[in-house]
C-alpha cells in the first residue's frame, strides 16, 4: 500500500507523468464509455447495452447469479428513469439481499458506483484496487452490512471530495487541455473533465 495522497499531491504526479498516462489510455475505452453513458440515460436499456456493460464492469462473475444480474439491471433501469432519486445505500442494500451461488448475501458497492457513474459522472467509481493505491484501508475484513457500508460511505465521500479538489485546481486545466490534444480527431462524445480525471487516475494506479 502506498502513502495516502492528497488531491494536490496526486495532481502534481498526474502532471509530471501526463505523457506516459495519456499514452496508456486506450481510445477504445473512451469511445466505449461514451457509448455506455449515452445508452445508460435512456429510459429503456436494450440487450446490446446490457451485454456490453456486464462485460465492461465485471458483472460476469461466477459467484453472482442470474437473479443478481436481473436485479442489477432492474435497479439500473429505475435509476435511469428517475435519476433525482438515486440512493447509493438503498441500491447497495437491495443487491445485498440477492444471495450469491454460495447462498450468502453479496456486498457489491463497487458495481453500484459503476451504475451511478454512468448516470452522473461526478459519482466516482469505487474500485478496491484504486482505493488501496490511494492509501485508504480495505473494508473486506469488516463483517455485516452496516459496518461495511459505513466504511464504504466514509471512503466514497473522501474520494468525491478528493476528485472535486483536483477539478477545482486551476492546474488541472493544463492537464485537460493535454488530454484533448492527445485524443484529437475522435468520433465519440468528448469526455467531461470529471471523466478525464477518472481515466487518468485509473491509468496512474495501474502504470506508475
Amino acid at each position: 500500500m502506498r502513502d495516502t495522497y492528497t488531491g494536490a499531491d496526486l495532481l502534481e504526479q498526474l502532471l509530471l507523468h501526463k505523457d506516459q498516462l495519456l499514452t496508456s489510455i486506450r481510445r477504445e475505452d473512451i469511445a466505449l464509455d461514451a457509448f455506455l453513458r449515452q445508452e445508460a440515460r435512456r429510459p429503456d436499456h436494450n440487450p446490446v447495452f446490457r451485454y456490453v456493460l456486464k462485460h465492461y464492469i465485471g458483472l460476469v462473475n461466477p459467484n453472482l447469479t442470474e437473479a443478481f444480474e436481473h436485479t442489477y439491471f432492474r435497479l439500473f433501469q429505475e435509476a435511469a428513469r428517475q435519476p433525482d432519486k438515486l440512493k447509493i445505500v438503498g441500491l447497495t442494500a437491495a443487491l445485498y439481499e440477492v444471495r450469491n451461488r454460495r447462498g450468502n448475501p453479496s456486498m457489491q458497492f463497487p458495481l453500484v458506483t459503476q451504475m451511478l457513474h454512468l448516470l452522473n459522472v461526478h459519482y466516482p467509481i469505487y474500485d478496491p484496487a484504486r482505493i488501496a493505491f490511494l492509501g485508504l484501508p480495505s473494508a473486506n475484513h469488516l463483517i455485516g452490512f452496516d459496518k461495511k457500508m459505513t466504511r464504504y460511505i466514509e471512503q466514497y465521500r473522501h474520494l468525491f471530495e478528493f476528485y472535486q479538489s483536483i477539478l477545482r485546481d486551476s492546474r488541472f486545466d493544463a492537464l485537460a487541455a493535454a488530454f484533448d490534444e492527445h485524443f484529437q480527431n475522435h468520433s465519440y462524445e468528448r469526455p467531461s473533465n470529471a471523466k478525464k480525471l477518472d481515466l487518468l487516475v485509473q491509468a496512474f494506479s495501474q502504470t506508475i
